[in-house]
């Protein structure tokens, strides 16, 4: 039998992720900044090990039975106070979902509140999954041009104007892929032409808690009067990714269709990882882990800059992270980028062209996301002098 697909679930361009992982996979001495895995030496393993013993000897049976739509209550609990005491957000007429992962969530909410011809508005280039998981509802991606804090206000009330606009998706902090973040007044600009048009903001903050330099911003949920933003967040890059832990704060009569949607086509996430979690959340300092985190990160993030510092032509930029795992490297416009990213490959270099991360409208683009948490220090100094000498190559000095 042919079976035939909806021309909106198969329209994807070229895995450009999945291409460096695999032509490096098995390769000798192959340095990949490609893969955005969160830094091995920040996962706290034996914690983990200790709460599995713990949640597993202490009530087996409670982990092999069906458990609560919802969520675990304690990791619910331990979750809205931390979004309240640190983060000052107002939980009256909210609601909170414990997901699979934050990853989840970029289906579920599309899902939820789009109609086909929909727009939703996000970064021109930014988190491949939000923006296919949009395409796939038969939405369309806009993207919106950006500056060094962002999205730029005026450009995106400019595409707002078709009055066809839905939502706004944005990672404010340490954005994938430019790792560039959000400044307060930029924030509430966005805010106020949100609720000019009457769009919702989805507030995607999984790298929030990876700050290493400058000041706390506050979220968008922070100082959201008018019950407009959706906030998720993430465990997986502060504790482990494949506990494939997340949650969603917003207004409570969404949060329940989500929910509802979510029961009706995922069921329950498995109940072992959410007792985990809340075990860890429970037990250890937690912000004092947190701080052991950001060392590792500010570790990788300074030796990749200094690298390109020392080894990088003058005519290419990078960004200069404050957290998170990425930075953005921009090239000159006359330089051609799928020769450069070929050189790179061949020299055993993994880097991800910008093309991964194009939402619709989005230029051809001349730059490159660089993730510095998976190679040590040593593999990063290396990988970046290879990488330096490629772009005195193609760009001169």
């Amino acid at each position: 039998m042919s079976f035939s697909l909806p021309e909106r679930v198969t329209l994807k361009g070229p895995n450009f992720i999945r291409e460096v992982f695999e032509r490096g996979v098995g390769v000798e001495g192959f340095i990949s900044f490609g893969i955005g895995n969160p830094a091995p030496e920040a996962i706290p393993v034996e914690v983990i090990e200790k709460a599995f013993d713990e949640v597993v000897h202490s009530n087996p049976m409670s982990l092999l039975q069906y458990g609560p739509m919802q969520g675990d209550a304690k990791l619910a609990e331990l979750t809205l106070e931390r979004l309240v005491k640190t983060h000052k957000m107002n939980p009256e007429g909210q609601g909170l979902i414990i997901s699979n992962g934050a990853g989840q969530l970029l289906g579920l909410v599309p899902i939820t509140v789009l109609e086909p011809g929909d727009e939703v508005y996000m970064d021109e280039f930014t988190f491949t999954s939000a923006i296919n998981s949009v395409r796939n509802m038969g939405g369309k991606a806009v993207g919106i041009k950006t500056d060094e804090h962002g999205m730029i206000p005026s450009e995106l009330e400019k595409a707002a104007q078709s009055g066809k606009g839905k939502y706004i998706y944005l990672i404010p902090n340490f954005q994938n892929p430019t790792g560039i973040t959000m400044p307060l007044e930029r924030r509430k600009e966005i805010y106020a032409i949100a609720s000019k048009y009457d769009l919702f903001i989805y507030e995607d903050d999984p790298y929030g808690e990876i700050r290493f330099a400058g000041e706390y911003i506050p979220t968008f949920k922070s100082f959201d009067t008018e019950n407009r933003v959706l906030y998720a967040g993430s465990y997986s890059k502060t504790l482990s990714a494949g506990l494939r832990v997340g949650f969603l704060l917003g207004p409570a009569n969404v949060i329940e269709a989500i929910q509802a949607l979510k029961n009706n086509t995922a069921g329950q996430m498995p109940l072992v990882t959410q007792k985990v979690v809340a075990n860890v959340l429970d037990t250890i300092d937690y912000d004092a882990h947190l701080e052991n985190v950001r060392k590792v990160y500010k570790t990788k993030c300074e030796a990749l800059l200094n690298a390109f510092n020392k080894f990088a032509s003058s005519k290419v930029k990078l960004t200069q992270p404050t957290g998170g795992m990425f930075a953005w490297m921009t090239m000159p416009a006359e330089v051609n980028c799928d020769e450069f990213f070929e050189a790179c490959m061949d020299r055993n270099v993994g880097i991800i062209k910008c093309g991964a991360f194009a939402a619709d409208g989005a230029g051809e683009g001349h730059a490159f996301r660089l993730s510095y948490t998976v190679p040590t220090v040593e593999e990063i100094t290396k990988g970046m002098e290879i990488l330096g000498g490629l772009t005195k190559e193609f760009c001169g000095e």
